[in-house]
């Protein structure tokens, strides 16, 4: 039992529905389900009747329940004395995907850079197979993947938004005129790709089988945009790049949404200690990953306590 299902438990269990805490937790249903199903097992004990269209807690539920609140706001009530007094010092890398949804840790780290001042980020601009090995190797704190992508061993939440695939091209090219483009109009044009393997598969299987033409692969969508000027198409997320009188971006149709995740190093994976003075000894970059990294999960897309919501949550609007 720990604490973040503990605080699934009670979302669970004030709201009467999985679909409605999950929403106010920001995590997906079925990782919500599981967790619950994980601390029913540990326990030994039915925590929700499920019988009803609306769920209720079972006796040995309601007696949790009562436990679970006051465990919650004695461990919001030592956060909060915490990180009153507490001074964070030193270098915190993100390493972040080209995504829309960057805006949302973007507006985390400026209140977390506004209440630990003596805390330096540095952005590293990548994609997500770059950015899980950089967390890996312990070189990065922080990151944004676009997924899919193969997160083993990292520690990461999926975030609220999604990025909106289409196609960026010239406004006088083939598609001239159009507001949007359907998947089989790509058949056969040669495209630039994503980098990333798994990007790459997940647009070949909305394809009809072998009619997907990769002409080129990027890794930063403005080097990317240049060829567009100069006629190439791009499949690439829209929201990054503004359009102009030359170039445009078209949604997919049908719609191609996909998933955002943030996260860290594996638990316990500290970064190596700076060498030469440059950065923050190994304690200092652990404590400020572990201060952003529960800032963001728990504050922003986890629906924790209201103390350091007050802190993070202003800018979001949730």
């Amino acid at each position: 039992m720990d604490i973040k299902q503990l605080r699934y438990f009670v979302e669970v269990a004030r709201r009467r529905s999985f679909t409605a805490a999950a929403a106010a937790l920001y995590v997906t249903q079925p990782a919500l389900s599981r967790q619950i199903a994980d601390l029913e097992d540990e326990l030994g004990e039915v925590l929700f009747d499920r019988s009803t269209r609306r769920i209720a807690v079972t006796e040995k539920g309601a007696m949790l329940f009562r436990r679970a609140e006051k465990i919650l706001e004695m461990v919001q009530r030592a956060r909060d004395e915490v990180m009153k007094t507490q001074e964070l010092v030193g270098e915190l890398t993100i390493a972040a995907a080209e995504t829309p949804v960057m805006q949302l840790v973007a507006d985390v780290v400026a209140r977390f850079t506004e209440q630990y001042p003596g805390v330096r980020v540095q952005l590293q601009s990548s994609n997500a197979v770059d950015a899980a090995l950089s967390l890996k190797m312990g070189t990065a704190d922080f990151g944004v993947f676009n997924l899919p992508a193969d997160l083993n061993g990292l520690d990461f939440f999926v975030l609220p938004e999604q990025n909106r695939w289409g196609l960026m091209t010239r406004r006088d090219g083939i598609f001239a005129g159009h507001e949007s483009v359907q998947t089989k109009e790509l058949s056969g044009v040669e495209l630039y790709v994503p980098r990333q393997k798994a990007l790459q598969n997940l647009w070949a299987g909305r394809m009809e089988e072998g009619s997907l033409r990769i002409r080129g692969t990027y890794n930063l969508l403005y080097n990317a945009s240049l060829l567009v000027r100069s006629g190439a198409h791009v499949l690439c997320i829209g929201g990054i790049l503004p359009e102009d009188d030359d170039v445009m971006f078209l949604p997919l149709q049908p719609t191609l949404a996909t998933e955002v995740a943030g996260g860290g190093r594996p638990p316990g994976r500290q970064r190596p200690r700076a060498q030469h003075g440059g950065g923050a000894a190994a304690g200092d970059q652990e404590s400020a990953y572990t201060a952003l990294f529960e800032g963001a999960e728990c504050c922003h897309w986890s629906g924790c306590g209201q103390g350091d919501k007050k802190i993070l949550e202003k800018d979001l609007h949730f």
